[in-house]
């Protein structure tokens, strides 16, 4: 009785990621930034610069992950990503991307820093790093 349990929960689950992959397929947009010139002003470094991050989902399974400001993680968009994959997220500087549950709870975050290119889900499906 509890492999049958333990099969209908795993079957409800992949259903639950499968559904939520075709009904939530977006990814953290980036509007590009408008240019306003002043003549002789000191050219400003941005606090939020715009990146470009590959997401490496190193899990054979379909992990749900949040990406975007930290502040939006008290009612995130989920994205669905698929196992073994790599994926483009189109973030800024000090924007967050958590592995979530199902019912809207992170499980790990890190932070985008100046300079990370990269951000890797690892194998258990369980961590995620930044580089």
């Amino acid at each position: 009785m509890k492999n049958v349990f333990q099969v209908a929960a795993l079957t409800v689950l992949f259903c639950l990621f499968t559904y939520s992959g075709y009904s939530q397929n977006e990814t953290a947009a980036v509007a590009p930034a408008k240019a306003t010139a002043v003549v002789d002003a000191p050219v400003a470094q941005s606090a939020n610069k715009p990146l470009i991050i590959t997401l490496k989902n190193s899990a054979e399974k379909p992990v749900a992950i949040f990406a975007g400001p930290k502040e939006e993680i008290k009612d995130p968009r989920i994205t669905v990503v698929g196992g073994s994959s790599k994926n483009t997220l189109y973030l800024k500087e000090n924007d967050a991307v958590c592995l979530m549950t199902s019912d809207k709870h992170p499980v790990a975050c890190t932070i985008i820093k100046p300079g990370a290119t990269m951000v890797e889900i690892n194998v258990s499906a369980n961590a995620i790093s930044s580089k």
